[in-house]
């Protein structure tokens, strides 16, 4: 039997605590920021890279090439301005990191 100073959680309050240890904002604003990678790069760039995923607010951005990471580096801050722009300000991104594509992952076309 339940003590009186015992009370029940509103299913409310559960789910809220449920929802924070899954992390599923994290993971929702996460893919929302790789959509819009498709929108602040141009056809060239989307062919040849692909979003990983977003971690601590750094977006991580496999790239076939080495020239190519080279000029999405100059390129980056551009980019991630335009990626900000069209995100809320509690999903945006803070950087993005340009890792270099293993052949065996290498996109098919």
């Amino acid at each position: 039997m339940r003590r009186a100073s015992e009370r029940f959680e509103t299913v409310g309050n559960v789910l809220d605590q449920v929802l924070k240890s899954l992390r599923l904002e994290q993971k929702f604003a996460a893919a929302e920021a790789t959509d819009r990678w498709a929108d602040a790069v141009d056809a060239e760039v989307r062919v040849r890279t692909r979003c990983v995923g977003v971690r601590d607010a750094e977006l991580l951005v496999q790239v076939q090439g080495s020239v190519l990471m080279g000029h999405l580096a100059v390129l980056r801050q551009g980019i991630l301005d335009r990626m900000n722009r069209s995100l809320p300000a509690e999903k945006r991104i803070s950087a993005i990191r340009f890792v270099p594509m293993r052949s065996k992952e290498e996109i098919e076309r």
